[in-house]
């Protein structure tokens, strides 16, 4: 009742005022709401775009990282293939020959060559050197005996130099195989270059990147000095870094230690698993957007205005009859009209008639005006609704175009209309349509598909590119009352996105969820065309199969989420090991297989089993720890003949097994008979 008092008191008196304020409380509300939850939604998907493209980013930054770590350990291997060639066998000799090196001033801090011992027997450094420098006892250096392998140290302080830096490692072999020395080259974590390229991948302008090891240590940051410092150095840390120190790889939001908004994003470094982190703040993240909603905001008053106006000028000519009726009323009622006014001249039937008459032609003016309301309805569906709606008469002319028509092909409808499709649209696309035109004015109805270049909308707001545009174009027949053919509809849908759904699912179907390789299905539809092509080429091709060895065991001692990381970094280093063009792909549980095509020989196939032998048996740095792992291979090669693809399988599991009774972490080959 309150409610209802007040609106008496503060809406105007007015009938026409009355349902103009209305309408336009009711398009401001309409409008904004609409607006709201429109941006809200774009929103929640701006911001799972902006996530995965920050993930995405990260594990380019990764892959360049691991590239530029193998980059110098190739370095000091190619220092060591000469070192161990050369007769440098004293101080003074192994000197000469770290003064010769001059890639290492480019590549490294310092380097040096050390004695199985621990001994410093030579080195370059900014520094003067500290006699009788030992570094047995010193992790790295221990690692690198017993694993015979380069080795990539955990951040330390430079015993000299007192600079953040990490030690890259490299043995020296004699003749006979043995340790003979141990190249030690450090890379000083405060240099400009050290990863220099890395800034430019930070997300915004207000965003940054940093690396920490799974310790929490800081291996690279913005702010130097923060270099080897613990992350949690300057108070607690937030909670989406302490679930990456935990194991968590991907992206999410959440609260940084000074209270601001952000999306994180945390990506491992295969090569020793740091960290790769990225903070971008969200108040930056959607600045466009934040700014957009006031802007959408004052156009729905705008609109509203608009449309207030446009109803109070509707209501006062709905309004007008009944406006000059109540004057004359009003006038009779003063006795200053005569009754013939209303031509009610008595009360009768003549008057009745007189009266019935008014109303009649008083109905007609509002049935007008609704027809009229009613065309406009009309044609603002057919300008806004998102499809094309053409009409086409025998002479393939167009008698009618919306203004969708326009808007998505950059024509003008008013020049259009009358001309042929020829004319309009050019003889390529006219030659395209002209056979399923003769077919709907033989009375069918056809569907087609075709594609044109344009701006392609994205899934966040205003987001466009250029690409093909796909269209499905419906033909249907307008018969007449004489049954014949007058003319064409044509509705144009666009599905790009719908395509580019579909497309999305394909891959989906044919990819392993846990490990990103191709699944069973793929393999079955590659394995069976691979082996169609080897016997039409005459180029022969292998099929490996893979499993981990004593998988059970990890799985049992480690739990399962650990036997997933192995079984995610084993896809990974299978994927590295081979042609772009082999496809690897995972059976099930730790059963792996590639196929490879156009291979030379079986000695080059055993190569590159043994290469990926080698791969796997580098330890996978799961959070618990380093873990040693192998595998076996069992390798089927096929030249030609009428073996089919489960029985090519089943040779290349016989090869497995044959691997594994000769002592795992080993290769072994069949070859199918013609």
């Amino acid at each position: 009742m309150r409610l209802r008092t007040l609106l008496r008191r503060r809406l105007p008196a007015s009938l026409k005022a009355r349902m103009s304020v209305v309408v336009f409380l009711l398009v401001l509300a309409a409008v904004a709401s609409l607006a709201l939850a429109t941006l809200s939604v774009a929103e929640r998907g701006m911001r799972d775009v902006t996530g995965r493209q920050q993930y995405v980013s990260l594990a380019s930054a990764a892959v360049f990282i691991d590239e530029e770590l193998d980059a110098k350990r190739n370095v000091l291997r190619a220092m060591a293939d000469s070192l161990a060639a050369s007769d440098a066998h004293d101080g003074a000799s192994l000197q000469r020959f770290l003064a010769a090196q001059t890639v290492l001033s480019k590549e490294f801090y310092s380097a040096g060559v050390v004695g199985i011992d621990g001994l410093v027997l030579a080195s370059v450094s900014p520094f003067k050197p500290q006699a009788g420098l030992n570094l047995k006892g010193r992790p790295y250096f221990e690692q690198t005996l017993a694993t015979r392998r380069s080795v990539i140290s955990a951040p330390l302080n430079g015993s000299i130099s007192g600079m953040p830096i990490v030690v890259v490692t490299q043995p020296v072999f004699d003749a006979q195989g043995g340790v003979r020395y141990v190249l030690a080259a450090s890379v000083n974590l405060r240099q400009p270059d050290f990863l220099g390229r890395l800034g430019a991948l930070k997300p915004g302008t207000g965003g940054y990147l940093y690396i920490m090891t799974s310790e929490g240590v800081i291996v690279e940051h913005p702010d130097k000095s923060r270099i080897m410092q613990h992350i949690e150095a300057n108070g607690p840390v937030s909670e989406p870094t302490r679930r990456a120190m935990q194991g968590f790889e991907g992206w999410l939001t959440g609260t940084t230690t000074q209270g601001v908004d952000a999306l994180f994003a945390y990506h491992r470094i295969a090569a020793t698993g740091w960290i790769l982190a990225s903070v971008y703040p969200m108040h930056e993240a959607f600045a466009p957007l934040h700014a957009m909603r006031s802007r959408i905001l004052l156009a729905a008053v705008l609109l509203a205005l608009l449309a207030g106006l446009a109803g109070w000028r509707v209501v006062l000519r709905l309004l007008q009859p009944l406006e000059r009726l109540r004057r004359q009323v009003h006038q009779i009622r003063r006795q200053r009209l005569g009754i013939e006014a209303l031509q009610i001249e008595r009360r009768d039937e003549i008057g009745d008639l007189s009266r019935d008459f008014y109303s009649l032609v008083a109905e007609r003016e509002i049935a007008e005006a609704q027809t009229r309301d009613s065309e406009r309805r009309l044609k603002l569906l057919t300008d806004h609704v998102p499809v094309v709606i053409v009409y086409i008469d025998r002479e393939h002319r167009y008698q009618f175009i919306n203004a969708t028509f326009e808007k998505w092909f950059g024509m003008s409808r008013k020049e259009s209309l009358m001309h042929s499709i020829r004319e309009v649209l050019g003889e390529e696309a006219y030659q395209l349509r002209e056979a399923y035109l003769r077919r709907a004015f033989s009375g069918e109805e056809v569907e087609f598909e075709f594609t044109v270049d344009g701006d392609i909308e994205g899934e966040s707001e205003g987001a466009q590119g250029r690409g093909r545009r796909a269209f499905q174009t419906s033909y249907v027949p307008h018969v007449d009352d004489s049954g014949a053919v007058a003319g064409v509809y044509g509705l144009i849908h666009e599905i790009t996105k719908t395509k580019a759904v579909h497309t999305a699912l394909q891959f989906a179907a044919a990819t392993d969820t846990l490990t990103g390789i191709a699944n069973r299905r793929r393999f079955d539809e590659q394995l069976a065309q691979s082996m169609q092509r080897t016997r039409a080429t005459r180029a022969p091709m292998a099929l490996a199969y893979l499993d981990i060895d004593r998988f059970k065991a990890i799985n049992d001692s480690l739990g399962h989420h650990a036997g997933d990381e192995v079984l995610k970094e084993f896809a990974a280093r299978l994927v590295r090991s081979v042609r772009a063009s082999d496809l690897v792909a995972r059976l099930a549980g730790d059963e792996f297989v590639i196929v490879f095509e156009g291979v030379k020989s079986a000695a080059e196939v055993g190569q590159i089993g043994a290469k990926i032998i080698d791969a796997i048996r580098q330890p996978f740095e799961l959070a618990g720890g380093p873990l040693p792992v192998t595998t076996s291979i069992g390798i089927a090669l096929f030249h030609e003949g009428a073996l089919t693809p489960a029985l090519l399988l089943d040779l290349a599991d016989q090869a497995l097994y044959q691997a594994k009774g000769q002592g795992r972490d080993g290769v072994a080959l069949l070859e199918a008979a013609p």
